[in-house]
């Protein structure tokens, strides 16, 4: 019941925006029903307006004119339903809903964009905005005017005959209740596994697509397609069944109801027979009858979809919403001044084996500090434990003398600046590749770091310059330009502590040396830590730290250090 509640406020909060809108939608369609139903009785009059002693031509130009009124509000009212609908909700609903979903995911933790694909993730985020025009159009055109036209026949037939009435209502009342508890229980479990079975293989699709060239230069893309289909072939095992039992049902339900309309015709032929109902009644009987049953099929498939579209949401909201949180934004923000990191008795393990054993290491204010070690030695874990992405097993780091525990992941993250070993770029500029590090930064800042990070020069030698797009994940450009706009990054933003991960390592030795002293230059006040394979990268360091299998095993200076571990290949395993 709990989730329920949240899942629900969740699809109030898409509503935010467009609530009037929303109300004008639904209202606009009832107003719209409700003439429909005016002209109905309308036709009614007219079929028996010549019973009438004192009819004149005249009577039926003017009930004509009525009707052709009465009709042209049924389309304005529709209209205005339909347009605020289809284009005003979609233009400010649509854009909402997008940043919405998108800025939630700043609250999840590392482990979330690990554990699930790029692609099922964005499937989830799309389909949120897709179900919800669809939800809209549901709402209004398949459950709220249906449900008026089922009201208006029932009161038409209220005015023929009350038997009718009676028996009409207690038919339709029931095939929609039984079966919308059918539906329920026997349909829409089937349905959810069947969407489960989708988004995990929109995810497989999109990371297949996005990794295609590895596939094909292992020629697995033959395998891959197989697998493809197989996920698509179980999502359809469930859909497939889950229409077998909606079909049958349905088979039933109109059985049923051909019966007792059967039988109400031959009462009604007898009513009019012996004068108790005008032709313009039987003619509204049969109508009402026919509009009902074709109203109510709708009706039950549209709360069937709606109850489908729920259910997509609900996964997609399970997805982006219930699990992998931070929840951790109502927790104090970190106030650093002076960039001191203390590592203090921290424990970590991934799986079973320890990655950190009782680690200790203090970094003072402004220090500039380098890490080695073989792979597997814990230096990337220090980064991982330092930015929240996992959490010690026991321990505190310390920035500051704060705990970062106790402190909101978003402050941690903006008195720190990073450079990964493997730079991943959007699909965009290089200019705005480079202003994700600072948005609001000006050109002439971006300039100013992209000079720093030796990139300006090659910048300037591209046709687009700045505005030059880099292909998925920088696809467009080698490995040390890729490198060189996550340098121009650091450079950009005003972080207290500065981290490198191999970062120079794409580089060649002019480019590194070169932007080496730009970092000895412009980060005189900063907190560095410097992880690296290549020793020559540390020379400018204040002291370097050894690291074998989660503990420190040696430190000193670069003079210390460096001639002492020359010979070992800080790239292998042993």
């Amino acid at each position: 019941m709990k989730k329920n509640k949240k899942f629900l406020k969740f699809l109030i909060s898409l509503y935010q925006p467009v609530k009037l809108l929303s109300f004008v939608m639904i209202i606009s369609m009832i107003i719209s029903q409700v003439f429909d139903l005016l002209k109905n009785y309308i036709i009614k009059d007219i079929i028996d307006l010549p019973n009438n002693p004192n009819f004149q031509i005249t009577d039926l130009y003017k009930i004509s004119a009525f009707l052709i009124l009465t009709i042209l509000l049924v389309f304005t009212f529709r209209y205005i339903s339909n347009i605020v609908r289809t284009i005003t909700i979609v233009k400010k609903q649509t854009p909402h809903i997008s940043e919405y979903l998108f800025s939630n995911l700043s609250k999840k933790n590392y482990a979330f964009f690990v554990d699930n694909f790029s692609g099922k993730i964005s499937s989830a985020i799309n389909q949120v905005s897709n179900e919800i025009i669809d939800l809209n159009a549901r709402i209004t055109v398949g459950f709220v005017s249906l449900l008026t036209s089922m009201i208006s026949s029932l009161i038409i037939l209220f005015t023929i005959n009350i038997p009718i009435f009676i028996i009409a209502l207690i038919l339709f009342s029931g095939i929609i209740i039984t079966r919308s508890l059918y539906f329920t229980k026997k349909y829409l479990p089937l349905i959810k596994t069947s969407q489960e079975y989708n988004i995990e293989y929109s995810g497989i699709l999109n990371d297949a697509v996005l990794n295609f060239t590895s596939l094909k230069v292992y020629s697995a893309v033959d395998n891959f397609s197989h697998t493809l289909k197989k996920k698509r072939e179980e999502a359809n095992i469930y859909r497939n069944e889950a229409s077998k039992r909606e079909f049958t049902y349905g088979a039933i339900a109109n059985l049923i109801y051909l019966i007792v309309f059967a039988i109400l015709l031959v009462y009604a032929i007898k009513l009019y027979s012996n004068y108790l109902m005008s032709l313009g009644n039987f003619v509204f009987f049969i109508n009402a009858m026919v509009s009902l049953k074709a109203s109510s099929t709708d009706f039950t498939w549209s709360y069937i979809k709606i109850g489908e579209i729920l259910v997509r949401l609900k996964n997609s909201y399970e997805l982006l919403y219930e699990d992998y949180n931070y929840d951790d934004e109502y927790k104090d923000e970190i106030v650093v001044n002076k960039g001191q990191i203390n590592f203090d008795n921290v424990n970590f393990k991934y799986t079973n084996n320890y990655v950190l054993k009782n680690f200790n290491l203090e970094i003072k204010d402004q220090e500039k500090v380098g890490i080695i070690g073989v792979s597997g030695s814990g230096k990337t874990t220090l980064v991982n434990l330092l930015f929240k992405f996992y959490n010690p097993e026991s321990g505190k780091i310390l920035i500051d003398g704060q705990d970062i525990a106790d402190c909101s992941t978003k402050s941690v993250y903006k008195v720190l600046t990073y450079v990964p070993q493997e730079t991943i770029l959007m699909h965009a500029s290089i200019l705005d590749n480079i202003k994700i590090a600072k948005m609001d930064a000006s050109y002439d800042e971006i300039v100013k770091a992209c000079k720093r990070a030796e990139l300006h020069d090659f910048i300037e030698t591209l046709p687009q310059k700045y505005e030059t797009i880099v292909g998925e994940r920088g696809i467009k450009l080698s490995g040390g330009q890729r490198q060189r706009i996550a340098l121009a990054r650091i450079f950009l933003k005003d972080a207290k502590i500065v981290i490198f991960d191999e970062a120079t390592s794409s580089l060649d030795n002019n480019t590194e040396f070169k932007i080496q002293q730009n970092i000895n230059k412009y980060f005189k006040k900063e907190t560095i830590i410097c992880i690296a394979h290549r020793l020559s990268t540390l020379k400018e360091m204040d002291y370097i730290v050894v690291m074998d299998n989660g503990y420190i095993i040696d430190v000193g200076t670069p003079k210390e250090i460096i001639p002492k571990y020359d010979k070992v290949d800080f790239k292998s395993e042993t």
